[in-house]
């Protein structure tokens, strides 16, 4: 998973693996959503796209995400079968 800001707003490229036997096996024809959610705070929703068959990128506008520690999770659905691909720690700090 890569990161990067361009004017404050948070840009994660996600490269998602297939393993045998899995479910899903392409990302052709599916959805994905992307959630982070912080401790005391309302989960916040990304906007999240399929990029390729095995990549899906996830996008926070500036302001959307408060300094402090979220989970963010991306979720992919194809053909009625749902496959978490990322569900980790997002730490997001203030400007300086």
């Amino acid at each position: 998973m890569s990161r990067s800001w361009a004017a404050d707003t948070l840009d994660i490229t996600v490269p998602v693996t297939f393993e045998a036997g899995a479910g899903i096996t392409s990302l052709t024809g599916g959805t994905v959503v992307a959630h982070a959610a912080k401790a005391g705070a309302a989960t916040v929703e990304g906007v999240a796209t399929i990029e390729d068959t095995d990549t899906v990128r996830v996008l926070f506008a500036a302001g959307t995400l408060s300094a402090g520690v979220y989970q963010l999770q991306v979720r992919v659905t194809v053909s009625g079968v749902v496959q978490t691909v990322v569900d980790e720690a997002l730490t997001i700090q203030t400007s300086i």
